[in-house]
């Protein structure tokens, strides 16, 4: 059982403007809402606010690393559209993108196609390495 009477530790993630807003979208998805959400939103929401207005300035920048998935080595596009809105089961959403995905892959955001993989998984209709791949988060052909 948890001690109530010894504050939470907490930590200091170094992430990106659109990491953030990541994460907070990720959060009001959520259905029904849990606290933990509801925590997230309520302490990254108004910073997240502060970062879009300038009031806040980055801790410090770097050179923006390669990242070992792209887009395209996924299937899609950045531009693709979003399925999300209006939709507050994850499955639901999961199932729409794979859906979209048997349509036309490369119509799906970055975002649709890890959904679309989500769904892929979870149901058991990837291969073997295409699961092994989702298992490890390296990109097939480089595990």
């Amino acid at each position: 059982m948890k001690n109530t009477n010894t504050p939470a530790a907490k930590y200091r993630p170094v992430l990106t403007a659109e990491q953030i807003e990541h994460i907070l979208t990720l959060a009001k998805l959520e259905s029904p809402m849990s606290s933990a959400s509801i925590s997230i939103l309520g302490s990254l929401s108004p910073f997240f606010a502060k970062i879009q207005n300038k009031a806040v300035n980055a801790a410090y920048s770097t050179t923006e690393k390669s990242s070992k998935f792209s887009i395209e080595s996924l299937g899609g596009s950045a531009t693709g559209p979003d399925l999300a809105p209006n939709v507050g089961d994850k499955e639901e959403y999961w199932e729409r993108c794979y859906n979209q995905w048997l349509i036309d892959p490369t119509s799906l955001s970055l975002n649709g196609i890890e959904a679309a993989n989500e769904h892929r998984y979870l149901h058991g209709i990837m291969t073997p390495e295409e699961q092994a791949s989702f298992e490890t988060g390296t990109p097939m052909g480089e595990g």
